[in-house]
């Protein structure tokens, strides 16, 4: 007897592989940068979508996170002289402290106070690196931050990141593992009881579920990603401004996941690689960008409250319910 592969595998299997074949098909430099900021974004989306959509708190101070991320990465490697592989896990630990630090005074919070804590946190965030002139270079950043330094494979020799192509293999690897790990976490380690917390924080304490201790690991490995995102960032493109830490990357940022759907596991992939080339493609209008982009969301959340995943959900249903006829 033959075996079939679920169906429920298949589709991340395909996306995998399309991943993989793409830079057989492109091999336009513009085209290769934005696949490598594609999956980027992916990883930094797929955090924000963790809390947003699994454990319904919305961090607009995600932007900070992701700005801590690279600069702690960056600072370690142009002025501790720290190796890339030394620096990101490092920059990583030190956004999952600063994540529980500040998660576990803003998640005592409930419904519109957290959001509105973590916009001011993050805002808090953004001022210090941009105005602590002697440590990040404030206005003027950070420059001539090294890509990441080859990795010796045992009979292959060693492979090296200077090129666009590898960045890209190196993103796709590292957005694969946040992906199943998310997936892992909101399937078989904590999902439920996040849900439950989503749905009804007072109901999921009286059902004994400690909604303090969920929120504070789900904050804390959310601002992991987003510090990863963030040092694969600096990494790649060697140069850092205040504006990485900005406000504005968290508002793009939510557009990714509710564009692309909201507690989906794949929703962050279409929203980044929809939105992020439309912002791309509105940098000419300048200060209209962001009214664009506002427009953009009330409309998404108007017209489609699910995102794209649940567009592709109702058809699906409505598919299978003309098949069934």
């Amino acid at each position: 007897m033959g075996t079939h592969l679920p169906k429920d595998k298949l589709g991340p299997i395909i996306v995998i592989l399309l991943a993989l074949l793409l830079p057989v098909v492109i091999h336009n430099p513009y085209w290769r940068h934005f696949m490598v900021m594609t999956g980027i974004f992916v990883i930094s989306a797929s955090a924000l979508n963790l809390l947003l959509g699994y454990a319904g708190q919305l961090n607009l101070g995600h932007g900070a996170f992701f700005g801590v991320g690279a600069y702690g990465t960056a600072l370690l490697m142009v002025k501790a002289g720290f190796p890339f592989w030394g620096a990101l896990p490092t920059s990583c630990i030190f956004t999952a402290l600063l994540g529980i630090v500040t998660g576990i005074p803003t998640l005592r919070t409930r419904g519109h106070y957290f959001p509105i804590a973590t916009l001011c946190l993050g805002l808090a965030i953004y001022y210090v690196i941009a105005r602590w002139d002697d440590f990040t270079g404030g206005p003027r950043g950070i420059s001539g931050v090294p890509r990441p330094e080859p990795i010796p494979i045992p009979f292959l020799g060693a492979v090296s990141f200077e090129s666009t192509l590898a960045c890209y293999y190196l993103v796709v690897v590292l957005a694969v593992a946040v992906l199943c790990i998310i997936s892992a976490l909101v399937k078989y380690i904590s999902g439920r009881r996040l849900i439950a917390i989503r749905g009804n924080e007072m109901l999921a304490k009286s059902l004994g579920i400690n909604t303090m201790r969920e929120k504070v690991i789900c904050f804390s490995i959310s601002t992991v990603f987003a510090g990863l995102a963030g040092g694969l960032y600096a990494g790649y493109m060697g140069t850092l401004m205040a504006e990485n830490a900005h406000f504005l990357v968290s508002f793009e940022v939510l557009l990714f996941v509710m564009i692309g759907g909201v507690g989906t596991i794949a929703g962050p992939l279409f929203g980044v690689a929809i939105v992020y080339y439309l912002i791309q493609s509105l940098h000419a209008l300048d200060e209209f960008r962001l009214i664009t982009l506002g427009i953009i969301l009330i409309l998404c959340i108007r017209y489609m409250p699910f995102g794209i995943m649940g567009i592709l959900r109702l058809l699906n249903s409505r598919l299978k319910s003309k098949k069934g006829v």
